[in-house]
Formats: structure tokens, sequence, C-alpha cells
């Protein structure tokens, strides 16, 4: 009898995602941002790291993932940098896929738009940064994550 060995399965990779959000201790402009994201997208780029960063109105949320240690070291190192504040953590969780795999640091700053919404219309961005609870918070990051992969396909910068 000939044994046949039995493929083996599939090695899937662990992966970390992480979104956070914290107030930049003072504005950055234009050209703060695109050295922000010249560095960010060099290191990402070799510690297999994705995400996109929003910004608005001194107020930056970022989606993070990749392996968990690369994304660990990277939040420590942002949770470290004297241009953030109030650095708060509103999704930690191993995924199997990546919501951001062509991405080294997609960018896109928000609006400061309207104090007033519309009828009808939420604004996840403002829903994450004044978030009472872990629930709502997590609820709409990953709302706005959702909305970016479909409405917006393509970052307004994606790659550096």
């Amino acid at each position: 009898m000939v044994r046949v060995a039995a493929p083996a399965p599939e090695r899937v990779e662990v992966l970390k995602s992480l979104v956070y959000s914290s107030q930049a201790v003072s504005r950055f402009e234009e050209e703060d941002l695109r050295e922000l994201l010249r560095r960010a997208r060099a290191h990402n780029e070799s510690a297999g790291i994705t995400g996109i960063l929003l910004y608005k109105t001194d107020q930056f949320i970022q989606f993070l993932e990749g392996p968990p240690a690369e994304v660990d070291a990277l939040l420590s190192r942002i949770q470290n940098d004297p241009r953030h504040t109030n650095v708060r953590i509103l999704i930690d969780d191993l995924v199997a896929e990546r919501r951001f795999e062509d991405w080294t640091m997609g960018y896109r700053p928000m609006g400061a738009g309207s104090d007033e919404p519309l009828p009808g219309f939420r604004d996840s961005f403002a829903d994450i940064a004044a978030a009472p609870d872990a629930f709502t918070t997590g609820r709409a990051a990953k709302e706005l994550a959702l909305w970016f992969r479909v409405r917006v396909g393509e970052p307004v910068v994606s790659r550096g």
C-alpha cells in the first residue's frame, strides 16, 4: 500500500488590526503631514505594516495592521511621540486578512466641514473622537474603515 501525504494545510498569517485616535499637540501643516507620511511609509514597508491615517482639526485616527510584534512596537513609538497626546486604543484585534493591503500608509485629510451635520448624517470621525465607550468607538471605527474600502477605493495619496 502506498501512502499519499495529505497536502499541508495552508498557513494563515495572524495579523494585528489596531485603530487608535490621538490629539496633535500642535497643528500639523501640509508639509508636516507630508514628512510624517514619508517616514511612516518607509518604516511600514520594511515592517510589513499597512493602514490609513486620517487627520481632521488636530485629531488623528490611524488604522494599522501587520505582524503583532511590529504593530505593538509602532504603537509604543506613537505613544511616546511628543507630537501626540491622549492616545486612545479603539480597536485591538487579531485578524486573518488585511483591510488596507495595498497601502503602506494611505492618507486622507478630512475637511472640517460645518458645525451642524445634515439631518440623518452621521460623522463617524466625530463618533470616534468623542465616544464615551469602547463599543461606540469600535463600531464607528469599523464603519469608517468599511466606508474607505468601499466608497473611496484608493486614498488621496496611497504610496510614498
